[in-house]
């Protein structure tokens, strides 16, 4: 969610190797399906995120994004770095252990929507 309050849709990130659509069935329009072993985010499921971002976020060299994340090391990875700089995201990384004090949207949207899910 951005300041002006525009939506990305999320992405689903499940621990399987073969998607099942029944899974993101009910998800909201445009969810973003991935996959991993793990059923965590990593470097290469985040330039996908990343992608799926920018065909919501309008972005241009004269209207700049600020895209701010905690400090996880797939956000800090050399690749999500330069695809940032080349897409013109300006991109924020906030102390570790720090993102539920200075991102709000962590307690009163995420935290609901993933117990919910």
């Amino acid at each position: 969610m951005s300041a002006t309050g525009v939506f990305v849709p999320p992405a689903l990130i499940l621990p399987l190797r073969r998607m099942n659509p029944l899974l993101y069935k009910d998800a909201p329009n445009g969810t973003l399906p991935l996959m991993s072993d793990t059923g965590y985010m990593n470097s290469h499921l985040f330039i996908d995120w990343l992608k799926h971002f920018i065909k919501r976020a309008k972005l241009s060299t004269e209207d700049p994004v600020l895209l701010i994340a905690d400090n996880h090391t797939y956000h800090c990875s050399l690749p999500a770095v330069l695809f940032c700089r080349e897409i013109h995201i300006t991109f924020l990384t906030l102390t570790p252990h720090a993102s539920h004090v200075l991102q709000p949207l962590d307690k009163c949207f995420f935290v609901p929507l993933k117990a919910l899910y």
